[in-house]
């Protein structure tokens, strides 16, 4: 049985978000996309989101620059943004934007108040049931208006790629794009792991998305 988290826990996801490092490098390779991540910068100030109050941090190579993106020869930024958003949602603060010069400001979203647990873990998660409208993966159906079967395929495919749990809430399917063991949520010996393991899933989700959202579907296949 799951149930919502409430606004204190959302708050903790957002601490550890924003006040921890990365304690070991980040490598993902997804389609023509390579991430190299060997650290993260301080929090501060959204550049991106104004007016929205919200903290914002880059990645960092190993070289302590933004450059941390590589596709087709050509090097790319990528940053996170935590807080506010227009979305009213139902805990206060509680969004999470994921942006790359390459891409887009907020070409990943993550929404805290639609994380659920158990007795055992957290789950953070994304929606996998709409193909249209809020809350929608929508750069993953880019190019295929009312094409429904292969919004399905490509949805499919990225739940098959991205290899992580799919629940099952409030008539909606749910990608599981990370777990927190409930016991290790307060705990600050555990908050490494679980940025790193955030950071890790968020940012590969967002290049799968990417990478599916700009290929045909049947070629990667």
């Amino acid at each position: 049985m799951y149930e919502l988290i409430n606004q204190n826990e959302a708050d903790r996801i957002k601490e550890i978000l924003e006040s921890t490092w990365l304690y070991k490098n980040i490598e993902l390779k997804v389609g023509d996309f390579l991430l190299s991540v060997s650290g993260v910068s301080e929090s501060n100030d959204t550049e991106h989101h104004y007016p929205y109050e919200m903290s914002e941090f880059y990645l960092l190579n190993k070289d302590n620059g933004f450059d941390v993106l590589e596709c087709n020869q050509k090097k790319y930024n990528a940053f996170v943004n935590v807080g506010e958003w227009g979305t009213n949602p139902r805990l206060k603060n509680s969004h999470i934007t994921l942006g790359s010069s390459k891409f887009h400001d907020f070409c990943f979203q993550i929404e805290l108040s639609q994380t659920v647990k158990d007795e055992k873990d957290i789950y953070i998660l994304k929606n996998v049931t709409n193909l249209a409208g809020p809350g929608a993966i929508c750069r993953l159906y880019r190019g295929l208006k009312s094409n429904r079967s292969e919004k399905l395929r490509r949805r499919d495919f990225f739940i098959e790629e991205f290899g992580q749990e799919v629940l099952h809430y409030e008539n909606k399917d749910w990608a599981v794009i990370s777990k927190i063991n409930i016991d290790d949520l307060y705990n600050q010996d555990k908050a490494d792991e679980i940025f790193y393991r955030l950071i890790h899933n968020m940012f590969s989700a967002m290049l799968l998305v990417e990478s599916i959202g700009q290929s045909n579907t049947k070629e990667i296949i």
